[in-house]
């Protein structure tokens, strides 16, 4: 079954971390990505008296009366909002709290599942009482409770998600058409995209509109999630989506059949194309994914396939820095 998505998404996504489609091209080394997506990696959660000392001396800002309060959004991701006695909800007070939030939370809940923090200003405490109370004052709870309150929002996300591997669980699912504002000029395989589908409609939701992407908030089988992208060679729609669709079900029937991986959606775009797997086991994945595409005959130097946690694309960063700088 097949539901049309009404809103058109703009499509703002960039390129994480890719491996080349080469059959020739060196094995994945899933330790390492495995290592770089570690939710123990970065620097570890502090307590809260440190995080507001550190906090209180990077940037003047005492967040030691402040309240709080979190909700779930769009691509699993979790606002925070604190409320800061006599604070302004300026941009210093903002990046005090990303510091803030950083040292409470730990480097990698912040990077993963971290949607946007603001500051807001409360009135100052003091002998008189406020007369007409603010009408969601009852949803803010003691910043110390912040950390314990994040901690139950992923543990009630990940409660939802399946128990197993998706290459394990088998079934019809409910698949999702997406229309995406892609761009014909100067497209690239990342910016041309116009259709998607999908039956995991809200993590492809999160990635294309470019928000902090992580496998782990939409798996607890510990699946990462990628897609091989290639150029059209038909100068043909029809022909090009014939020729995706062989491509799909080829690759998912191997990666189920290897229990490594499943297909969860394709796109189809003005040059390019894309087909979306999860993958448990990603060096075995990557390695069949280059012989079904060799086989399908799909080549080209804009052929890889690409990783979308956002984690990643800062590791290759960090590698391609200049040593010493």
């Amino acid at each position: 079954m097949v539901e049309c998505d009404t809103g058109r998404l703009e499509l703002c996504t960039d390129v994480a971390w890719c491996v080349s489609l080469q059959l020739t091209a060196p094995p994945l080394d899933e330790a390492e990505l495995r290592a770089a997506l570690d939710p123990a990696r970065g620097a570890p959660a502090r307590t809260l008296a440190e995080a507001l000392a550190v906090t209180r001396e990077r940037h003047g800002i005492d967040f030691a009366s402040a309240r709080a309060r979190a909700g779930i959004a769009r691509g699993h991701l979790i606002d925070v909002v604190v409320e800061l006695p006599g604070g302004r909800g300026d941009a210093a007070e903002h990046d005090a709290l990303d510091t803030l939030l950083e040292l409470l939370l730990g480097e990698a809940r912040v990077d993963d599942w971290l949607g946007d923090a603001t500051v807001v200003p409360a009135p100052r405490g003091g002998a008189l009482k406020v007369v007409q109370a603010r009408p969601d004052a009852a949803r803010f709870f003691a910043l110390a409770e912040l950390k314990d309150a994040l901690e139950a929002a992923v543990a009630g996300i990940h409660a939802g998600l399946p128990d197993a591997p998706l290459w394990s669980l088998g079934g019809e699912q409910r698949w999702y058409l997406l229309e995406l504002e892609g761009t014909s000029e100067q497209p690239t395989p990342e910016s041309d995209l116009v259709l998607v589908s999908t039956f995991m409609p809200e993590l492809l939701k999160s990635y294309f509109a470019g928000a902090p992407f992580a496998s782990t908030r939409f798996t607890r089988a510990h699946e990462l999630f990628a897609y091989l992208r290639y150029e059209n060679d038909e100068a043909d729609v029809r022909s090009a989506l014939a020729r995706r669709r062989v491509l799909e079900d080829a690759l998912d029937a191997a990666l189920v059949s290897e229990r490594t991986g499943r297909v969860i959606g394709g796109g189809m775009g003005v040059r390019h194309s894309q087909v979306h797997f999860a993958l448990a086991r990603a060096a075995r994945g990557v390695t069949v994914v280059r012989q079904i595409a060799a086989k399908v005959g799909i080549v080209g130097p804009e052929g890889a396939i690409c990783f979308c946690d956002h984690a990643l694309a800062r590791v290759d960063a960090e590698r391609s820095r200049p040593t010493g700088s």
